[in-house]
């Protein structure tokens, strides 16, 4: 770092202010030194909290509206110039271990403010407002945090897993100790008691000269001369424990990543409403075109449906899980052949309906186009492109939709060809309600009907609808095979299935919640117990269990830290590669705070087996 005045100046302002305290309640020790800084990115480069280092490496981490009239506005900048290039993002800040420092709430403020003194709050707002606008800016916002969720949450799957393989380790260990346990005798463990003792009070009067190595080298000794199977268990015991240890380093490693998906989450449903207010912006003027089109037809946007239902009665089952349902027909283009309503000018009638004409001119059109005899057949169809949206509801009230070709619908269904009338009823002359989930109240609105039947059974002919339904309507009923980001780049408002969508998502994380319960109140305690109670079988008291504990946190914290590195690693690999296939989002290589180190994940898997 530097040795810019102003940035000394701030970090002796920060480091001698009585008012901040950490987490613990306390504030900096007396004479604190802070000689580093970083800062947290919060995915729009807006740094709303710093990480200072002291002497010693001990990090602390202060928000940045925390610093409002403690700084000058030139002492702030010297905090950001000293960050830049130091920069982590929220999904890395499990490899800084800061302790959180907050100004004490009954705090005595400065009663006059300093000079120049200027509001963090705004500082942040204003490189807030650097941040990009456009409905296309943002969208690439939220595919690059959605990747880093994709990434966090990849690395949550192997933590899982290297956590699951350390308990059948930890059980195996512990199950070979107790197995070699059954050599000795009961007269060798109360020597082992005692030679335990002798050398743990050699351990204490070293006053620090005697490592915790060369004791538990010195007990491993002196057990294998009383019992070669005492050296042994204590050996597969140590080996539980150094993996005990590690297990609850990643069960702290998960945990965090729970709590980072949380915030990514979070931060993608605000930009998602940020999206959908600056797309909103963008087709105001469009949209308002659109509006006085509807109104001067007295129609809305869409045309939409045009199908007609086909009564339980009929015994159909389409989606072949041997319950016989009620099944629904919509009909739409799928120029593509995709299967998908890509926009909802797919509805066959939508875009005639828009031009302030009748939707039902697309259908008649099909059979003027064909061969003119008033009946809409398969072939007419399909010269246009056209398919059906099937939607089947079973006797016990599942439901199902998928596209199907026309030739597929009436060959499954196996009562001859369709058959339509190209003429349409009015309104009034039937009491036909539409499509599933159709209401009044939900804008929809019934056109017209029309007769519908198939070539080889007249007892199954109907009356089909002509529907007009708003576009929330249509996204809730049909999203299932909507191409919803098609339709957002229409200014189509998606957000209730996206938040749908999103809980499923989080529906995912909850399995590591559960996961991580279980283990936190279940599992652990169980096999600490167990450890504890096979280390003061061969004899070792609370004060050696206590040192071979110590020696064993310490091993796991340096294995855990390479594990956390290199998931670090995994995920800016991940994300590079997406970023190189998509060329989209730019990858910010100060993020790598871990270097260039490859994972592979068998590899993770095995780390414990070196402690």
């Amino acid at each position: 770092m530097g040795t810019n005045v102003n940035l000394d100046a701030a970090l002796k302002l920060i480091a001698e202010n009585a008012n901040f305290l950490n987490s613990a309640g306390d504030s900096f020790k007396e004479g604190e030194t802070l000689q580093k800084v970083l800062f947290v990115n919060n995915g729009s480069n807006v740094y709303d909290s710093f990480i200072v280092q002291d002497q010693s490496g001990d990090t602390y981490k202060i928000s940045a509206s925390e610093l409002e009239n403690i700084l000058t506005d030139e002492q702030f900048d010297a905090l950001v110039n000293a960050g830049s290039g130091n920069e982590i993002n929220q999904d890395a800040q499990e490899n800084v271990n800061a302790i959180d420092v907050s100004l004490k709430t009954d705090a005595v403020q400065p009663t006059e403010t300093v000079a120049g003194t200027g509001n963090v709050e705004n500082a942040a707002a204003v490189q807030a407002t650097t941040a990009a606008t456009s409905s296309a800016e943002i969208q690439k916002e939220i595919e690059a945090l959605q990747l880093q969720r994709d990434a966090n949450l990849e690395s949550m799957g192997i933590l899982k897993e290297q956590i699951e393989d350390l308990k059948e380790k930890i059980e195996q260990s512990i199950a070979d100790a107790l197995e070699e346990m059954e050599e000795i005798e009961e007269e060798q463990k109360k020597e082992a008691e005692e030679v335990v003792a002798q050398e743990l009070k050699k351990f204490e009067e070293s006053n620090g000269e005697m490592t915790q190595e060369q004791f538990s080298a010195n007990v491993q000794e002196a057990l294998g001369k009383i019992n070669p199977s005492m050296a042994t268990a204590l050996t597969h015991i140590m080996s539980a424990d150094n993996n005990m240890a590690l297990m609850n380093n990643l069960l702290g490693q998960l945990s965090q990543k729970i709590t980072i998906d949380g915030q990514l989450a979070d931060e993608i449903g605000t930009k998602e409403l940020a999206y959908q207010e600056a797309l909103a912006a963008e087709k105001a003027a469009e949209k308002a075109a659109e509006e006085a089109a509807r109104a001067a037809a007295s129609k809305s946007s869409s045309c939409d449906p045009i199908g007609a239902n086909f009564g339980e009665s009929l015994g159909f089952d389409l989606d072949g899980d041997s319950s016989a349902g009620q099944i629904q027909i919509d009909f739409f283009y799928d120029a593509d052949g995709d299967g998908k309503i890509n926009s909802l000018d797919d509805f066959v009638g939508a875009k005639s309906d828009a031009a302030g004409g009748d939707g039902w001119d697309e259908m008649a059109a099909f059979d003027a186009a064909g061969n003119g005899d008033g009946i809409i057949s398969n072939d007419e169809l399909q010269a246009q492109n056209v398919k059906v949206m099937v939607t089947e509801v079973d006797s016990d009230g599942t439901k199902s939709q998928r596209a199907m070709s026309i030739d597929e619908f009436t060959e499954q269904v196996g009562k001859g060809d369709l058959e339509i009338s190209a003429q349409k009823h009015d309104e009034a002359n039937t009491g036909v309600v539409g499509p599933f989930g159709f209401d009044d109240n939900a804008n929809n609105q019934l056109l017209g009907t029309f007769d519908i039947g198939f070539t080889d059974d007249q007892s199954v002919d109907t009356i089909g609808y002509q529907t007009l339904d708003d576009q929330s309507w249509l996204v809730e009923n049909y999203s299932e095979n909507m191409d919803l980001a098609s339709l957002q780049e229409q200014g189509v408002d998606v957000s209730g299935v996206d938040a749908a969508a999103q809980a499923q998502e989080l529906g995912d994380v909850a399995i590591y919640e559960q996961f991580m319960q279980q283990y936190m109140e279940v599992e652990l305690p169980k096999l600490e117990a167990e450890i504890s109670n096979a280390y003061a079988q061969i004899g070792l008291s609370q004060g050696a269990i206590e040192i071979y504990k110590d020696m064993a946190e310490a091993n796991a914290e340096l294995e855990g830290q390479k594990i956390a590195e290199e998931l670090a690693a995994k995920e800016a690999e991940t994300l590079e590669e997406e970023n190189d296939e998509t060329e989209e989002v730019p990858v910010d290589e100060s993020d790598n705070t871990t270097g260039e180190t490859e994972v592979d994940p068998d590899e993770l898997k095995d780390k414990e087996e070196e402690v």
